[in-house]
């Protein structure tokens, strides 16, 4: 059924543009974020609607439906965004990127982690390479930089036949917002990238910038090219070295990380000596 709370997408036309920002928001149009878009799935079809709970209820009811694989569903505003575990993920209207990637693709579950791996990379390249700001990744999908979380990614599954899965791949950008607005009493700090940056950044080109990278990186995992995902991964990767507590379901595991398993697990040295591969769909880094 589908989501009532959610508005219309926004027409993909020069009237919803701003002829004044001191007025107006800046406002995400489909046909601007497609323009001169260069990719090969990611951002087949991109829509934009001013309020939902979340672009992950709106993705939910397009997969009965004959999307175009690779299509990207934005938000201005989640009243219900998701996080991972469960937990909320809440951005003020017009500051951010919400967004949700619908993707038809075929992918062992041992390896799902890959999934997040390979997006995690993309944002974090993609803020490295065209923002230069020192973006890093804490196992297995917060994005942070300088310790302060400024993203995520959270991959869910949406069974459409007995034979055909759909990927849903969320992702929450923090990007205009200043110190008041983030979020308070978090698991981890917050920050923005227009705070690291020291500016305001164009939204609508940040959004066309993280779907040709995440394309770049989705061609690479469909290509099968595990290892360079997981090298590239482990590169970013601030946990690795670290000392920490891993709660598996019931239970917690204490150890230093050692590395990234092939399928994207991480694999921690417990104190015994005995090395425990924890995948990312269950394990939880605590505080």
């Amino acid at each position: 059924m589908p989501n009532q709370s959610a508005k219309k997408p926004m027409r993909a036309n020069r009237t919803d543009i701003p002829t004044n920002k001191a007025e107006q928001p800046d406002r995400l149009i489909p046909e601007e974020i497609m323009s001169g878009l260069k990719t090969k799935v990611i951002g087949s079809d991109v829509r934009s609607y001013e309020q939902t709970t979340s672009t992950m209820d709106i993705a939910k009811t397009l997969t009965g439906k004959d999307f175009k694989n690779g299509m990207a569903v934005f938000a201005e505003l989640q009243t219900r965004g998701k996080g991972r575990s469960i937990k909320a993920w809440h951005c003020p209207k017009y500051k951010g990127l919400l967004f949700t990637i619908l993707l038809k693709h075929k992918i062992p579950s041992d390896q799902l982690c890959l999934l997040v791996g390979a997006v995690s990379v993309a944002i974090t390249e993609a803020i490295r390479e065209t923002l230069l700001l020192p973006a890093e990744i804490k196992w297995p999908n917060d994005v942070l930089i300088a310790g302060k979380k400024v993203g995520g990614v959270l991959v869910e599954i949406e069974k459409i036949s007995k034979t055909e899965t759909v990927f849903l791949i969320g992702v929450g950008i923090n990007v205009n917002l200043p110190e008041e607005e983030l979020p308070q009493q978090v698991r981890l700090p917050a920050t923005s990238l227009s705070i690291e940056k020291n500016e305001t950044i164009n939204r609508t080109m940040l959004a066309r910038t993280l779907l040709q990278y995440i394309d770049k990186w989705y061609l690479i995992l469909r290509d099968s090219h595990y290892r360079y995902i997981t090298e590239c991964w482990k590169e970013f990767c601030v946990t690795i070295g670290e000392t920490v507590t891993i709660s598996d379901g019931s239970k917690e595991y204490v150890g230093r990380v050692i590395d990234i398993s092939h399928n994207g697990g991480l694999m921690l040295r417990l104190e015994s000596g005995e090395i425990k591969i924890l995948r990312g769909e269950h394990a939880t880094i605590k505080g």
